[in-house]
């Protein structure tokens, strides 16, 4: 298995080729912008969410709504969202825009006995950082990242079908899976970026998949985030 190192070596060639590779926009077969939920006080409190449904807090709403105003002038055909009331809540900002379609295989992985857990459960963190990125650890009642990988992979070929003649989409996840997501859609192997790729809350990939060619991946970044550059 390549290492997170090779991965991070791996997107940023794709930021630094993209200049070339995309200069005539009509090699993009389909633009995919993998967005994350917004904050929510299980976020905020460092605890483990997976598959617990909670809703957005104060912060996480205006996160929802930032994200909405930096991609006001993209031309959504479809937004693909989690069916989790937080990403629902974050894609809201879509509405009237583009179609919404909850998705049940864009769903958090659940983490069994580890949901709810922080830093004051130093033991139980400790195990589940051991294990939370073994491929058939189910984490004792939750589900295997094996599964999760599986899930995004069928998320995406249902996405690919609907799409076929390219076209713009959005999806919104989770922290889990989007970085599954973003793996099956750069050939990069699932454990890998599952590890590897850590999206912030407020945070925006554009992964462009040309009909001929490499894909390619960017970060979106806000005005006041301009020290991430």
């Amino acid at each position: 298995m390549n290492s997170p190192r090779h991965l991070r070596h791996y997107l940023i060639a794709c930021l630094l080729l993209a200049g070339s590779l995309f200069s005539a926009s009509a090699l993009a077969q389909l633009t995919v912008y993998v967005v994350r939920h917004g904050q929510t006080d299980w976020n905020k409190d460092g605890r483990i969410q997976g598959g617990t449904d909670n809703p957005l807090n104060t912060t996480g709403r205006e996160q929802a709504a930032a994200m909405g105003r930096l991609m006001a002038e993209v031309k959504v055909d479809t937004v693909y969202v989690s069916s989790h009331q937080r990403a629902r809540q974050t894609a809201a900002v879509f509405e009237g825009r583009a179609p919404i379609v909850a998705m049940d295989e864009l769903r958090e992985r659940f983490f069994g006995k580890f949901e709810g857990a922080n830093d004051k459960d130093a033991a139980i963190m400790t195990d589940w950082n051991k294990r939370r990125f073994t491929w058939t650890d189910d984490m004792e009642g939750g589900e295997t990242l094996e599964s999760q990988s599986r899930r995004a992979e069928a998320a995406l070929r249902q996405i690919r079908e609907k799409h076929k003649d390219g076209g713009t989409v959005v999806i919104v996840g989770h922290g889990g899976i989007n970085p599954l997501l973003v793996s099956h859609l750069l050939g990069v192997p699932p454990q890998e970026g599952a590890s590897a790729i850590n999206q912030g809350n407020d945070e925006i990939y554009r992964i462009e998949l040309p009909k001929n060619g490499t894909a390619a991946i960017w970060k979106l970044i806000a005005r006041n985030k301009l020290n991430e550059l």
